[in-house]
């Protein structure tokens, strides 16, 4: 009798649940989707490439073949390109352009032919244009100098690396007449140009990758850079605050410090109670862009001036210092940077301490243009 008992128990509470199923059955059912959602195959590695006033967007193929096309949304929707799927290709790219400057969102969705839509994919992206442009710097030149063997050496100033200068662009003519393009790392700080045309300028511009994946390159304008050489002094006229006339000869008159052999000096009056300040003072003959200077000690004396300026003037009366520097005690040739570019006619070595009375200079030259 317990037994007959129990079993009814257990159809009643089966009863009961098959019961409340399909009463919640019928609650649900004008909610469930019959036969099922259908998801196409969503879009897999995709990019987004930066470019000027464009973005590219790529993607690969992916596995699932009922996919027709893809759309492109932007601007919260109210923008959107749709790209079909070509037959062939493991990947598929557009272009987007047309863009105002600014940070874009993208939204990428794959269809089938019955319109069943992917699971959305977004990129986030830029596009640049006049605004980044008028940002860019091009790279100063800290110095251009004719060398040897028609070769021009640069050195270069610092890069705006951090928004986003990769490069250096260079345009000059070469000995035989022809147009070259050089492009230098912008991580180099100094370059080369070789077979340089001697008495010709150079024009340089900064190159621009505002992002790593851009699809565009960015420029600064042209600029013209003059190089520099050792100015020639056959014409030059030399005076100095004062000099020995016959004792040392063939050395002693300031004309000795420009003649281009290093034997020979200028001297000031010797023996003499005349003290520094000392000078020698140049007349080039016309207006030069001064960007150094190069001295030379009287070979293996060095009980010279240590400390001078370099001044220069255009009419021989008012001067101007364009720098102090430090006089080596060797026999090699040493060179002065002249900062700004100044022009000048009339140029000199002002001394102001030695270790005596007197100064003697083995050889004067400037470089400029």
């Amino acid at each position: 009798m317990k037994n007959i008992f129990c079993y009814l128990m257990i159809l009643f509470i089966i009863s009961g649940a098959f019961s409340g199923c399909k009463k919640m059955d019928s609650t649900y059912r004008k909610y469930v989707v019959q036969g099922g959602l259908t998801y196409t195959g969503k879009v897999t590695s995709a990019t987004a490439y930066p470019g000027h006033n464009r973005v590219k967007i790529s993607w690969l193929r992916g596995s699932d073949i009922n996919v027709t096309h893809v759309r492109i949304f932007w601007n919260n929707y109210t923008d959107s390109i749709e790209v079909h799927i070509p037959s062939t290709g493991d990947t598929i790219s557009a272009v987007i352009g047309n863009l105002p400057e600014k940070s874009y969102s993208f939204i990428l969705e794959t269809y089938d032919d019955k319109g069943h839509s992917s699971v959305k994919v977004e990129l986030l992206s830029a596009a640049y244009g006049d605004s980044y442009e008028s940002s860019l710097l091009n790279r100063p030149v800290f110095s251009s100098i004719m060398g040897n063997n028609d070769t021009v050496n640069i050195q270069w100033g610092s890069a705006d690396i951090s928004n986003g200068a990769y490069a250096t662009e260079i345009q000059y003519t070469d000995t035989a007449g022809d147009a070259q393009v050089r492009r230098f790392d912008i991580s180099d700080p100094g370059s080369q140009l070789t077979g340089y045309k001697p008495g010709t300028t150079f024009s340089y511009r900064t190159v621009y990758l505002p992002d790593s994946l851009s699809i565009d390159t960015f420029y600064t304008d042209y600029a013209t850079q003059h190089v520099s050489g050792k100015i020639d002094k056959s014409n030059w006229i030399a005076t100095a605050d004062s000099y020995t006339p016959t004792r040392l000869l063939p050395s002693g008159p300031p004309d000795r410090a420009i003649d281009g052999d290093i034997n020979t000096y200028w001297h000031s009056l010797y023996p003499s109670n005349v003290v520094f300040p000392h000078w020698l003072e140049v007349d080039m003959g016309q207006a030069i862009t001064v960007t150094g200077v190069e001295l030379i000690y009287r070979q293996n004396v060095f009980n010279d001036f240590a400390n001078f300026n370099i001044e220069g003037s255009m009419d021989g009366i008012n001067w101007t210092t364009y720098g102090s520097f430090t006089f080596l005690k060797v026999n090699d040739p040493q060179d002065y940077a002249i900062t700004g570019a100044p022009q000048m006619r009339y140029i000199r070595v002002y001394a102001d301490k030695g270790v005596n009375n007197y100064a003697h200079l083995g050889e004067f030259s400037v470089f400029g243009y």
